[in-house]
């Protein structure tokens, strides 16, 4: 039978054959891994002798996930399915994708150097029409001169795509076709290693999405058992070059893995669909939504593996985008079992002139003009990643004052909660592009527009090649789902929405991934959310790049943000406090070479707080055991929790192993490339794993290590100590580290 691991070693016996389908509560200490069944074990060891590479992991006695390396020729079971479909049957040469270095990363700082900046450029584009009144210039404070800057010399080491060949749309829909045919040969001849029937395969898997990468293909499934759906039962397969199953992310369930816990709802009683959404509409994960008009955006029936039980999958929320949760209802009596919120807020509360950061201090931001910026639309800041908008330059109605917050500031308020309105949020129109002469104590506050353009454009740019070597960018940059960035919101804190409903210039952004970066108070002080200076406050680059962290996530990986510490889902801790925190460090530190531990700690995204501390000796050491789900779901706490894989990460990207107080160096990644591929492959794995959680990071991240790579057997033993000086090792499997 399936058994969660996040339970204590005293209710292991008491699990889902006793009932008690709730002990899934606290991560920290989990049972011993059980042995596989002697079947299963035999159909193990006859498909070692025809690949050594392979290795499992296991939930209860059956095959969890399963992993192996690519390999130089077609596999039968393949070849048929190629044949048939009249695809080509020529082997392609084995690809490993990462080399890694050792040694200290190379120091530089981009803004000091007069050299260009090394990320890809864009594609190039027919520029988008903007209509409408040209904007004119802020007044600038009396004898404001800002800099500008002059880049002459050739690029430092420049960021380069990965080499490949994308297929064309014709080819990607034929491979798409190929794919389930091949993984159903696969499971067919491996049935019983699997301990699944070969007649219900189709009816259990059914696909989602399909993608390629000059790597590996992949296969998006959704799990069934019968006609219910399985309750975050997204699956990952992942094929290499040549249609070898290489990757199968998590257990694949029949009816008699799961011994569910019997109850009224599994022979058609229970509550009904429409009891479950009113009791999920009066639950929300922020107290204050209750006083909010809200709505069910989707209610399914699934069941849930973790608790044994059928229950109701509910995700609500109000139409300014301030509520957004999902509510998991025991279907056969209505109880709550878990409310989780999907809005991803800030830390703490949560030609442009845009602001330098001398030495990557961002308490001390200085004017500069950039020159020669990209841009998409003719009149307008908009990215291929991106839309730039202004929540201070509504047009057609008056603005109203901002109530959220205490500084004195306007709003467009017919943009928000409507699909129209005699008000929408636009973004600055200059016909010449110059958007130099706005100041950060302006009037329009475009500044915070032309400031977040900027720093938005660097970081998508930068991690633009790992997006593409993981096979998730469209081919043309015309079609890259955008995120729409508002600066200047009426709110005191930055925060990202998967959905929003909103009105906008020409219709674009609307409906989809928002980011409404906070009105600062101009009055004020740099500080970890808002750099200051000139008579104007606006979010500082870190904001801005957590929450794009939010975004490319979700919209690219398919990546959600709950946090279900019953349900063994911890995905809002990787979204929070690692990635949520390593990734814009990591940026950070390309962009102005900080360091790993630099002499100020205004250098680093919140290292003020435990949320960005550096893992510099035991003192510092933040570990599961002290930050376990059940204490860490409200407030602060998703980011101190996801920092426990924070500081691993930030001692992988720079190539340090921590002993004690003691500092020694390992490999790294070659490049910011590789290290962004490996930690969103490992979230895009733990996604689709049986466990999403912190443990199950740290095993994923070391499988693509040692499956995908060519890392020494030194290097993979570091790593997998620094993730066992944070108490992430054990659910590693122990091929990976040696």
């Amino acid at each position: 039978m399936f058994t969660p691991r996040s339970i204590t070693p005293f209710a292991i016996a008491a699990l889902f054959s006793a009932g008690a389908a709730q002990a899934g509560s606290i991560d920290g200490a989990r049972p011993p891994r059980e042995a596989p069944s002697l079947a299963v074990s035999s159909a193990m060891a006859d498909y070692r002798k025809l690949d050594a590479d392979v290795s499992f992991t296991f939930a209860g006695p059956h095959i969890d996930s399963f992993a192996s390396k690519a390999k130089p020729v077609i596999p039968d079971y393949a070849m048929q399915v190629l044949v048939k479909l009249g695809m080509p049957a020529t082997a392609k040469p084995v690809r490993s994708l990462l080399l890694p270095s050792k040694g200290p990363i190379a120091s530089r700082d981009l803004e000091t150097n007069g050299l260009a900046l090394p990320f890809v450029a864009e594609a190039g584009s027919a520029a988008s029409a903007s209509l409408g009144t040209v904007d004119g210039a802020d007044k600038p404070r009396d004898g404001t001169v800002v800099p500008r800057e002059v880049r002459q010399g050739p690029a430092p080491d420049p960021d380069r795509m990965v080499d490949w060949k994308r297929p064309d749309a014709a080819t990607l829909a034929l491979e798409k076709r190929a794919a389930m045919p091949i993984l159903s040969a696969f499971l067919a001849r491996h049935a019983r290693m699997f301990d699944i029937d070969p007649a219900r395969i189709a009816q259990s898997l059914r696909i989602k999405e399909y993608q390629t990468s000059p790597l590996f293909r992949k296969l998006t499934i959704e799990q069934y058992v019968g006609d219910e759906k399985v309750l975050y039962g997204r699956t990952l397969v992942h094929f290499d070059l040549n249609w070898n199953v290489i990757g199968i992310s998590r257990m694949l369930l029949t009816p008699a893995k799961l011994q569910l816990k019997s109850t009224s709802a599994d022979i058609g009683g229970g509550i009904s669909p429409e009891l479950a959404a009113r009791t999920a509409l009066i639950a929300p994960a922020q107290a204050e939504c209750k006083q909010m008009q809200v709505r069910t955006i989707r209610n399914e029936r699934t069941i849930d593996i973790a608790r044994g039980l059928r229950v109701f999958d509910i995700e609500s929320g109000s139409s300014d985008g301030e509520c957004h949760w999902r509510t998991i209802v025991d279907a056969a009596n209505g109880r709550i079992l878990n409310v989780s919120d999907l809005v991803d807020r800030a830390y703490t509360d949560a030609q442009v002139n845009r602001w330098r950061y001398p030495s990557g201090n961002l308490f001390t931001p200085a004017q500069v003009i950039s020159t020669g910026q990209y841009t998409r639309n003719d009149r307008r800041l908009e990215h291929d990643f991106f839309y730039m908008m202004n929540d201070h330059r509504c047009e057609g109605a008056a603005e109203t004052m901002c109530g959220e917050t205490k500084f004195a500031s306007n709003w467009c308020s017919a943009a928000y909660g409507t699909d129209s309105g005699s008000s929408f949020i636009r973004a600055t129109r200059r016909t010449d592009r110059d958007f130099a002469p706005y100041f950060p104590g302006g009037a329009s506050e475009t500044f915070g527009e032309t400031n977040a353009y900027y720093w938005a454009r660097q970081f998508s740019q930068w991690l633009k090649p790992s997006l593409d070597a993981m096979g998730v960018l469209p081919d043309s940059a015309s079609d890259f789902p955008r995120v729409l960035l508002v600066s200047d919101a009426c709110r005191s804190g930055s925060v990202h929405n998967s959905t929003f409903a909103i009105t906008t210039d020409n219709n674009k952004g609307e409906g989809g991934n928002v980011i409404r970066l906070a009105h600062r108070d101009p009055a004020g002080s740099s500080n970890h959310n808002a750099s200051c200076e000139g008579g104007g406050c606006f979010d500082n680059p870190s904001n801005l790049h957590h929450e794009l962290n939010h975004f490319f996530l979700k919209r690219y990986y398919d990546f959600g943000s709950d946090l279900d510490c019953g349900g063994n889902n911890q995905m809002k801790f990787i979204h929070e406090g690692a990635l949520g925190t390593a990734v814009p460090q990591a940026f950070w530190q390309s962009y102005y070479g900080v360091g790993y531990k630099p002499s100020s700690t205004d250098k680093l995204y919140f290292s003020h707080s435990e949320t960005g501390q550096v893992h510099e000796n035991d003192a510092s050491r933040m570990t599961v055991g002290g930050h376990l789900c059940v204490n860490q779901t409200t407030d602060q706490g998703p980011y101190h929790a996801g920092r426990v894989v924070g500081q691993a990460l930030w001692e992988f990207y720079h190539g340090i192993k921590v002993t004690g107080a003691t500092q020694s160096g390992t490999w790294r990644p070659t490049t910011d490339t590789d290290f962004n591929w490996i930690v969103y492959w490992a979230a895009d794995l733990m996604a689709a794993s049986t466990y999403k959680d912190r443990y199950e990071y740290a095993n994923r991240f070391m499988e693509i290590l040692d499956k995908h790579t060519n890392w020494s057997s030194g290097g993979k033993q570091d790593y997998c100590e620094i993730f066992q000086h944070h108490g992430l090792r054990d659910f590693i499997n122990a091929d990976y580290c040696n």
